[in-house]
């Protein structure tokens, strides 16, 4: 009995030594990285092996880092060991904890109970065996007790195979025999259960062998995920450091160590604040520390901040600093982790950068005065030789005369362009160039595109289209002029590179929906066209498809430039599809908003309802364009392609007594040209009622007027033709004429009665401005300076003038402060002052309108500009004389 306890007692501390060494080696390395959530897991893997009752992992001065205690019902008997903890390197030992490990002694307890009840009973039962034996001995023959003296010792032998003779007996021989029998079943079966005791033993040596692996598997694998993450960091760009609730360092990687200056051995444990903080920022550090401990909150805490950084010399550097909590496996656990970046290099970038900014900043502003400056220097004489031009123009002059003036005033314009194109790059790139939104009409902005460039594409006679389809928003939300500005700039430019054939541009409707509308304006070219290296430098500054000194195109190669970062200010991007030798075609998209606007009504006399039109032309583009312009009315109309096709169809509408009310056709047609189909209709008797003849042309104005009177024509169309200008060129042909003044009655009207004050220095420009004024019936009255205009005004009072056109830049007293101290005198706040120089830049205009004046009109004066804005503030309709009428 005594040897099988202290057999079952060596087995049980062995099993205890052998996981304690296992666990010792397991929480060496966490325990000197500080790592708890590694120690944690360890002590929770632990608990899977059943004789573990506690567990308990000491910091070397006592201190319980964790533990583990397995659920009990009542308190066990335990066998307890200690033992010390070492962290190994290369150079030396760490003491780095204890741990002390209670083992259950529970079921080797049970086994030793089992057996010693096992051996007590039999131990009875021999000894009672052995009295009645004797008793029996006594009593009866001495053979039986002979079997069941040699029947216990064998037993005591440990031999089973015994023979009893008063087995069967009623007697106590047989009782005895029976009783040794019982104790040899007995002693039997006490070995069957040694046996399985000792099989459930190794058993059990098995499953704790296999824990034992698959615990040291599962170190093993930890250890290996920390040493790969501590890779990953160690190769990290910013310096990672860890911190502990205690404001210690528990990480530090190598870029941290290159940071500032600290190795990870002399930084692991220190504080964090005194070791990378300056002492400016520690108590901060601190405050936000415990804020952070008692609310959950920080303010550094998940964000990116620039302080500055403490170097181990002591030096400071500037830093970018972001902190995250990280929390631990450990329930209610985690620690600080920093991601800390120097920025030295990049803060030197930005204060070099800052200083470049602040020079070209400098630059920018003398670059804009000097453009200010040469604009207003530049358009004075600009404006005496195109505005003495324009009057020449006016008067009686012999064909060579007015040749020469022409193309003085042409050239003039061109010049004019150049200056501007230079004016609007440069704002452009000073970034000074500002978009309006305000309300505008299409067919205005396009009307005025056709104004401007019909003459140039008329001169090499091409064919002028404008292709809007009806359903097109009219009424929109932008910048007019700089729309107009665009499209002026791609029509001049395919005028340019055409020498023959057609010329398109074309809007069609992407997208109406939400109050907004996209559309989309291409001009189409049948020109030169453009290699796809070209295309690639097109929209370069100061560049061109042609750039060679024998280049046959003239330029600055700014237009196209300019458009592009126009079209882009307003959301856009200008394309090309181009084929050399077949022509070009240039198109972007943008998107306006609706201004809300009622699209006006085509308001047509009785005379158009129902009434049948013939179109004719020989080019099919044209014809269609033509038709759709004219699909929304409520006319009958046909198509005729040339000549001839016209006749016969006008002699079927006379058979059909379906008569044409209007022909529109084309001027220049193979075969049969335009004024030619009319004296044929008009000579033709058999009609009865022939139509209107009306002709459509878009080159030779002064040339066809003549001959286009001879021919019984009614009225011309110049093309490119706008929808709006259709509708109202046709309900001037048929509706019921005006009266007409008698000889010599005074012209009435509101601009008859009109009296504007021009406030001008120079000679040339007042002789200019008035006589355009003069022109309209305005009487003018001319001021110097802005001195002698407050004199005139306030003598003559705040009836006596309309309006005032005010030069900015005069002696003695400018136009600026001249508006000033009219504004100042409240009788005058009616009276419109509208500003007039060479100044071109936009801050010039806001300028003046801050100061009090109504509108803006630059110089060189463009006389429609001009007339257009004597109507907006007079209330008339000033125009130029149309060079051919109806």
């Amino acid at each position: 009995m005594q040897s099988l306890r202290s057999e079952a007692e060596q087995q049980l501390r062995e099993r205890a030594e052998r996981l304690a060494a296992v666990l010792s080696q397991a929480l060496a390395r966490p325990l000197f990285d500080i790592n708890s959530a590694a120690v944690a897991s360890v002590v929770d893997a632990s608990g899977a092996t059943p004789e573990v009752l506690t567990l308990r992992v000491l910091a070397p001065g006592g201190a319980e880092l964790a533990s583990y205690v397995a659920p009990l019902g009542a308190p066990e008997a335990a066998l307890r060991l200690r033992r010390e903890i070492e962290f190994s390197d290369a150079r030396q030992s760490y003491p780095v904890g204890a741990i002390e490990l209670a083992f259950s002694r529970r079921q080797i307890d049970a086994e030793l109970r089992r057996q010693i009840v096992g051996t007590v009973l039999a131990n009875l039962l021999l000894a009672l065996a052995i009295v009645l034996s004797i008793i029996l001995v006594g009593r009866k023959a001495m053979r039986p007790f002979g079997d069941i003296q040699r029947a216990l010792e064998r037993l005591s032998q440990g031999h089973t195979d015994i023979e009893l003779s008063g087995i069967g007996r009623q007697d106590q021989i047989g009782r005895l025999s029976g009783a040794v029998r019982s104790f040899r079943d007995t002693l039997t079966r006490l070995r069957h259960a040694e046996g399985a005791l000792r099989q459930l033993n190794g058993e059990l040596e098995q499953r704790i062998a296999e824990r034992t692996q698959e615990l040291t598997r599962s170190v093993r694998a930890a250890q290996d995920s920390q040493d790969k993450l501590q890779s990953i960091v160690d190769t990290a760009l910013d310096a990672v450091v860890r911190i502990d609730l205690d404001g210690r360092i528990v990480g530090w990687n190598r870029q941290a160590e290159a940071t500032f200056g600290w190795s990870r051995e002399q930084a692991l444990g220190r504080a964090v604040d005194t070791t990378i903080m300056p002492p400016r920022f520690r108590q901060e550090h601190r405050r936000g520390m415990q804020r952070f401990l008692d609310g959950g909150s920080g303010k550094v805490l998940d964000s990116r901040i620039e302080v500055y950084g403490l170097h181990r010399d002591g030096h400071e550097f500037p830093i970018e600093l972001a902190i995250t909590h990280v929390k631990l496996a450990e329930p209610g656990c985690f620690e600080f982790c920093a991601f800390i970046r120097d920025i030295s290099e990049r803060r030197e970038r930005e204060h070099k950068l800052l200083k470049a900014n602040v020079l070209a900043e400098a630059a920018n502003v003398a670059k804009s005065e000097f453009l200010a400056n040469m604009s207003h220097e530049i358009r004075t004489p600009m404006s005496a030789i195109i505005g003495m031009a324009y009057l020449s123009l006016r008067t009686e002059l012999t064909p060579k005369q007015r040749d020469y003036i022409g193309k003085i005033h042409r050239a003039a314009l061109a010049l004019l362009g150049i200056i501007n194109d230079i004016l609007d790059f440069s704002k452009i790139e000073a970034g000074r160039l500002d978009l309006e939104q305000v309300a505008f009409n299409l067919d205005d902005v396009l009307a005025n595109v056709a104004s401007v460039t019909a003459q140039r594409a008329a001169e090499k006679q091409l064919e002028y289209l404008f292709d809007v389809a009806p359903a097109v928003p009219r009424q929109l939300l932008g910048d007019p002029l700089r729309l107009g500005q665009v499209l002026i700039n791609l029509v001049n430019n395919a005028v340019k590179f055409t020498a023959s054939g057609e010329l398109e541009l074309r809007c069609t409707v992407l997208a109406n929906e939400g109050g907004r509308v996209a559309l989309r304006f291409a001009v189409r070219d049948t020109g030169i066209g453009m290699a796809p290296q070209d295309q690639a430098k097109l929209f370069r500054a100061f560049s061109q498809a042609n750039g060679s000194t024998s280049r046959e195109y003239g330029g600055t190669g700014l237009g196209l430039s300019i458009s592009q970062r126009l079209v882009r200010l307003m959301g856009g991007e200008i394309s090309v599809h181009s084929t050399p030798g077949q022509g070009s075609t240039f198109q972007f998209e943008l998107a306006f908003a609706l201004s809300g606007a009622a699209e006006p009504p085509a308001v047509l006399p009785a005379a158009l309802n129902g009434a049948r039109l013939l179109l004719v032309d020989d080019s099919p583009v044209a014809l269609q364009i033509l038709a759709e312009a004219l699909a929304p009315l409520p006319l009958r109309l046909d198509r005729a392609g040339g000549g001839p096709e016209a006749l016969a169809a006008i002699a079927a509408a006379e058979r059909a007594d379906d008569p044409y009310l209007l022909v529109l056709c084309d001027w220049l047609m193979p075969g049969l040209d335009g004024i030619a189909l009319a004296r044929r209709v008009r000579a033709d008797a058999t009609l009865r009622r022939p139509p209107g003849m009306v002709l459509v042309t878009a080159f030779g104005r002064e040339e066809v007027q003549q001959q286009a009177d001879d021919a019984g024509i009614l009225g011309l169309l110049f093309k490119p033709i706008g929808q709006s200008a259709l509708v109202d060129s046709l309900v001037a042909l048929v509706a019921p004429p005006r009266a007409t003044r008698a000889a010599g009655e005074p012209a009435v009207g509101p601009r008859y009665g009109a009296r504007v004050l021009l406030v001008e220095d120079n000679p040339i420009n007042q002789q200019i401005a008035a006589e355009l004024m003069a022109v309209q019936g305005i009487s003018v009255d001319v001021a110097g300076n802005g001195q002698e205009a407050l004199e005139r005004l306030r003598g003559a009072g705040p009836q006596a003038y309309a309006l005032v056109l005010m030069d900015l830049e005069m002696p003695l007293l400018d136009g600026h402060a001249a508006t000033r101290l009219l504004r100042q005198d409240h009788r005058f706040d009616a009276l419109p002052v509208i500003a007039m120089t060479a100044h071109a830049l936009a801050d010039v205009r806001e300028r003046c309108l801050e100061e009090g004046m109504q509108d803006y009109i630059s110089k060189p004066v463009d006389p429609e500009q001009l007339f257009a804005t004597l109507s907006r503030w007079l209330g008339g309709d000033f125009r130029p004389p149309a060079a051919a009428p109806f």
